[in-house]
C-alpha cells in the first residue's frame, strides 16, 4: 500500500488512483498515473495530488498538498527557498513585498508576510525542509504546498499538514 492511501484510510478519507495510461515517444514508452486523496483533519480539509511519471521519462510532478479554507480571504502569499541571484538582485533593487527570512522568500501581503516571518514557529518548521507554498490569487480560499523532493514517510507527510495548519491558523487570526 502507498503512502497516500494509508493516510487517507488512517484519516477517513478518499483516496483516489486512476487506470495507468502509456504513450510512446521517439525516446521510448512513458507510463503516467495519477493519483489523490482527500481527508480532515481537525475541520481542515486536505487534498493531495501526484501526477506519477515512469518509463523513458523517469521523472513525476511533485506532490501538491492543498489546504482548503473555509473561506477566501484577501492574502496572497508565497513562500520558497531564497536562491543567491534572489539575494543580490534584492541587495540591488529592494522591494517592500519581498521580505528574506532564513533562507526564505516571503511575498504578498505585508501585514502577515510580517507576522509570518517573526513567527518562530514557521520559520523553524521551514528551515527543516525546502517547500514552496502560495496561496494563488485564482483562488485565495487554498494554501498549496509543493515539498521540493516528494515525500519520504508518514511523518514528514504529517509534518507538511503541521506547516499548512500552522498558516492556516496565522491567516485566520489575521483576518480578525
Amino acid at each position: 500500500m502507498n503512502l497516500l492511501k494509508n493516510f487517507a484510510e488512517k484519516n477517513n478519507g478518499t483516496y483516489r488512483e486512476d487506470s495507468i495510461k502509456e504513450a510512446y515517444s521517439p525516446i521510448g514508452k512513458m507510463i503516467y498515473q495519477p493519483k489523490g486523496a482527500f481527508f480532515m483533519i481537525g475541520e481542515s480539509k486536505i487534498s493531495v495530488n501526484l501526477n506519477e511519471v515512469g518509463g523513458a521519462i523517469p521523472t513525476s510532478e511533485p506532490f501538491k498538498i492543498t489546504l482548503h479554507l473555509q473561506n477566501k480571504n484577501t492574502n496572497i502569499l508565497e513562500i520558497y527557498p531564497v536562491s543567491f541571484w534572489e539575494i543580490l538582485f534584492q541587495n540591488v533593487f529592494p522591494s517592500k513585498r519581498v521580505t528574506i527570512k532564513d533562507f526564505y522568500i516571503f511575498k504578498g501581503n505585508g501585514k502577515l508576510i510580517d507576522e509570518l516571518s517573526t513567527a518562530i514557529p514557521i520559520i523553524s518548521k521551514l528551515n527543516k525542509q525546502r517547500v514552496y507554498i502560495r496561496i494563488p490569487k485564482e483562488n485565495t480560499s487554498k494554501i498549496i504546498l509543493t515539498p521540493v523532493r516528494g515525500i519520504e514517510n508518514e511523518t514528514e507527510f504529517e509534518f507538511f499538514i503541521s506547516i499548512l495548519k500552522t498558516l492556516e491558523e496565522k491567516i485566520y487570526s489575521h483576518n480578525d
